[in-house]
């Protein structure tokens, strides 16, 4: 009797010996992958583990994998835009992956799933969008980058729907996918700063040029107004003269002003003070 019980406290030792446990937290599902040491079949197990405690044989490993929506960021350097300016972007996708389908996920594609088969084509599908516009829409236009988002989306979509049909259920939605404003690298931000300042200075000049056009059509608009005056006053040239020189004294209350009224005789030189 005693060696029985001896027996049986040995066999449940060694049982208890050759068992794990597995906890998931919540949100997030455990994927046991069987590797029997001496009978039975390895493999996935098709049901997952959700939250709580089980106990496996220690022969047997698990994936947690995580439930909720995920968000993977790319960084991309470099990216050509139609004009071949380089810029920089911070992009991100954000995918879930299906209830209870985990252990299709990595029985499929295994538990490097993302790096797989979802991240480089996603980068390459945002590089293409991308060098579809503009570095300035690219930067600054709102409506540019949801146009992107919505097209990357929509691409992604269809990947995930064509490896499903080749390669085995790929169970994994796309949440959203959001393509920041482009980033100038130093050496584009200091071609912009150059850009910037010529343009500056083109305005500025161009705005100059349309002053002075505008002051010589002004005086020239005077000039006609005055010999309409002069005719219609039926006055000489020096007697025109002579009045729009009482005319400006009389407007410069205050002023010490100097008229001359004939060029050629320095005895006419008037200086008036009121």
């Amino acid at each position: 009797m005693k060696k029985i019980f001896g027996l049986l406290v040995l066999s449940l030792a060694m049982m208890l010996g050759s068992c794990t446990s597995v906890t998931p937290d919540a949100g997030e599902e455990a994927v046991l992958i069987h590797k029997p040491w001496f009978i039975g079949h390895g493999g996935v197990d098709e049901i997952p583990v959700e939250t709580g405690l089980q106990y496996t044989w220690l022969s047997t490993d698990y994936v947690i994998v995580g439930m909720l929506p995920t968000k993977y960021d790319e960084k991309l350097d470099d990216v050509t835009s139609n004009d071949n300016t380089l810029l920089d972007f911070n992009t991100q996708i954000q995918l879930q992956v299906k209830d209870n389908k985990s252990p299709v996920l990595i029985r499929n594609y295994g538990e490097n799933w993302y790096v797989n088969v979802i991240q480089e084509v996603y980068r390459n599908t945002v590089r293409n969008y991308i060098s579809k516009f503009g570095p300035f829409d690219l930067m600054s236009n709102r409506e540019v980058l949801d146009s992107i988002n919505i097209a990357v989306k929509n691409d992604m979509e269809e990947h995930i729907s064509d490896l499903s049909m080749k390669s085995g259920e790929l169970p994994i939605t796309v949440v959203n996918v959001l393509v920041g404003r482009a980033i100038p690298n130093e050496m584009q931000k200091e071609e912009m700063n150059r850009t910037a300042a010529a343009t500056q200075a083109k305005r500025t000049e161009e705005s100059r040029k349309d002053m002075l056009i505008a002051k010589e059509a002004a005086e020239r608009q005077r000039a006609i107004a005055d010999k309409a005056y002069q005719d219609e006053l039926g006055l000489s040239t020096d007697q025109f003269i002579q009045l729009r020189a009482w005319e400006i004294i009389k407007e410069k209350q205050g002023a010490n002003i100097d008229v001359l009224f004939n060029a050629d005789g320095t005895s006419k030189m008037w200086n008036v003070r009121r």
